[in-house]
């Protein structure tokens, strides 16, 4: 079967269209970067508990003070209090994508996860940690 050739106008059209997706979802990802929560979708999914997970949902703002020393704690070689590794960093997307996301735990996560969206889920956490960190410099008084 033939294909239907499109006209100048209709190309057009479409790239304008393809244009517009591209500038929503990445829309979509400066906010869920700013703040701290959002959903990966997995260019590798995998299974736990017989569940196929083809995305991660994770909020970072949910996370309790010691779950963030866990995460910091998993990598024992580092010692710059303004830095982070990314062991910790995946450690704490772990964390906070297992508190999110049904069916796994953050053992799966960091086992499971294909190398592609563990790139991806350690810039956002070392995102968030540096974002964090300049924002609590902002909430620091002197009482003299």
């Amino acid at each position: 079967m033939a294909e239907e050739k499109k006209t100048p106008e209709q190309v057009a059209q479409d790239i304008k269209k393809g244009i517009s997706e591209i500038r929503k979802r990445r829309e979509e990802a400066i906010e869920a970067m700013k703040t701290g929560k959002g959903i990966l979708k997995l260019e590798m999914p995998f299974t736990s508990d017989d569940v196929e997970i083809t995305e991660l949902k994770y909020d970072f703002t949910a996370l309790t003070g010691m779950e963030y020393a866990d995460a910091m704690d998993s990598d024992t070689v580092t010692q710059q209090a303004f830095r982070i590794t990314n062991r910790q960093a995946l450690a704490l997307f772990a964390i906070a994508a297992a508190k999110q996301t049904e069916h796994v735990d953050n053992t799966d996560i960091v086992q499971r996860m294909g190398v592609t969206d563990s790139i991806e889920a350690v810039r956002l956490a070392a995102l968030f940690f540096q974002a964090s960190v300049r924002a609590g410099e902002m909430r620091i008084y002197s009482i003299a």
